[in-house]
């Protein structure tokens, strides 16, 4: 997956010729193992088995350990020497930290995107957690993609994923409400983007402000009650 618009996109740059392989069988694990992490919530510290997954994907072990050291090394599962690959704890040091650097980096490629046609992004309360989660994530992404620049995007999509767990959960609560207003006003301010970027920039402050604003409180939460809300897999995967 191209993280940028500047990525190559095979033989001279002809966006409908490619010289991508196919997918290599790690590549089918980490793809497949990131969307369990991502859409199903998860139990801080879970262990990750990989006889467990190797059998839920049909595929060997090897090509699971490469997904899961590879996950482990762009830091959005842990690798415990002697005893396994894990789910990340939810820790209020460690999402305030990524709170800190998305913020940055998205500003820093908000103020470098050039004018351009919206996006049609919608936003409804019919919407599950995972999607009202995703919905904001899209525009984060699609931030760093516009500034052009491969590390923001890298960087924003570890953000992304490693603050998921903390939308859902802030989009299950009694604060599901002002999460959706907040998103309506970032989505109608990107709107106006090339024009207006202070006023974007105002929105998209507001709404980490909203998200960073509920760390505590939603870490307290799911740590009292040791997983998430959400249906997930069995206590070890």
């Amino acid at each position: 997956m191209r993280c940028c618009k500047n990525t190559p996109q095979g033989r001279g740059g002809d966006p409908n010729f490619s010289t991508e392989p196919e997918p290599a069988k790690a590549d089918i694990a980490y793809d497949a193992i990131r969307r369990i992490l991502h859409s199903n919530g998860r139990v801080p510290g879970q262990h990750l088995r990989e006889q467990d997954l190797a059998s839920k994907l049909d595929l060997g072990r090897t090509p699971v350990r490469e997904a899961l050291q590879r996950l482990a090394a762009e830091g959005k599962i842990q690798y415990i020497p002697q005893r396994g690959f894990f789910t990340r704890p939810m820790s209020e040091r460690a999402l305030s930290e990524f709170y800190v650097v998305g913020r940055e980096i998205l500003i820093s490629a908000l103020n470098r995107m050039r004018p351009q046609v919206p996006e049609s992004w919608t936003v409804t309360d019919k919407l599950s957690p995972d999607e009202l989660a995703l919905r904001a994530e899209a525009i984060f992404t699609k931030i760093a993609q516009e500034a052009s620049n491969c590390e923001a995007c890298k960087i924003v999509h570890r953000f992304c994923f490693c603050t998921h767990p903390l939308r859902m959960e802030i989009t299950a609560s009694e604060l599901r409400p002002a999460f959706v207003e907040s998103l309506e006003k970032l989505i109608a301010a990107m709107s106006e983007l090339g024009t207006a970027t202070t006023l974007v920039e105002s929105a998209l402050m507001n709404h980490l402000d909203l998200e960073q604003g509920a760390v505590s409180r939603i870490v307290q939460e799911v740590n009292e009650r040791g997983l998430t809300g959400f249906p997930g897999p069995p206590k070890s995967l």
